[in-house]
């Protein structure tokens, strides 16, 4: 990234981050030595996903004997129902997702790689978090999966072979986007985020960029 790109990181940063949020990000930063959980998020081109632990998700699916429970990472991502699960993404199902509140659905996929590993070509960003930050998180995916007796409920088979679309609780429409969904659950695990701005895979990660310059540009800690 260039020096004009982070400047312009931070910029947005600082534009999204108001009142207490400002507060935040600097606790944030003088928290973060003492974090030692990470999670990921990846951009895909129009959409972002997060990428946890499998194992705690899966527990919280009730999917840990599921292929969920098998492999070191779930990626989670969400979008319109008709628009991520279509095999071809012709202009009228793009629209629909756009310009109607249509029902969502929520996509897992399993692996063992790390994301930048798996996906080269793909932007990830790594994120820090504390072990309480984390249980936030997983309890922010998990309340959006609608549940049978405990269990996530299962749409279809995925986009590749171990994944699978889940019925969400909520809606997909143009002012909640894929990536307004990503921003949000890492904000309510007390990242510094905005989600209410985050309508593009690049916004999202122009903040997650901006975050982490403004840490690189904290003094270090003797």
């Amino acid at each position: 990234m260039t020096i004009i790109s982070r400047l312009l990181c931070v910029a947005l940063l600082v534009f999204l981050q108001t009142g207490c949020a400002s507060k935040h990000i600097d606790y944030y930063a003088q928290q973060i030595d003492s974090y030692d959980q990470h999670v990921y998020v990846i951009d895909h081109g129009i959409h972002t996903a997060v990428v946890v632990d499998a194992k705690p998700l899966a527990a919280k699916l009730g999917l840990s004997s599921s292929l969920f429970g098998r492999f070191k990472y779930i990626e989670v991502g969400r979008g319109d129902a008709g628009f991520y699960q279509a095999k071809e993404e012709t202009a009228s199902v793009t629209l629909k997702a756009l310009f109607l509140s249509t029902p969502a659905v929520l996509h897992l996929s399993a692996y063992n790689k790390l994301p930048a590993i798996k996906f080269p070509l793909s932007e990830t960003v790594g994120i820090k978090l504390s072990k309480s930050a984390i249980d936030k998180l997983l309890n922010a995916i998990a309340s959006d999966f609608s549940l049978d007796q405990g269990r996530a409920i299962e749409l279809a088979l995925g986009r590749d072979e171990n994944s699978r679309f889940f019925k969400s609780k909520g809606s997909y429409h143009l002012f909640y986007t894929c990536n307004n969904w990503t921003a949000d659950v890492i904000e309510q695990a007390d990242y510094p985020i905005n989600h209410r701005w985050s309508f593009s895979s690049d916004s999202v990660m122009d903040q997650l960029d901006g975050v982490q310059y403004y840490l690189d540009l904290m003094p270090q800690q003797p």
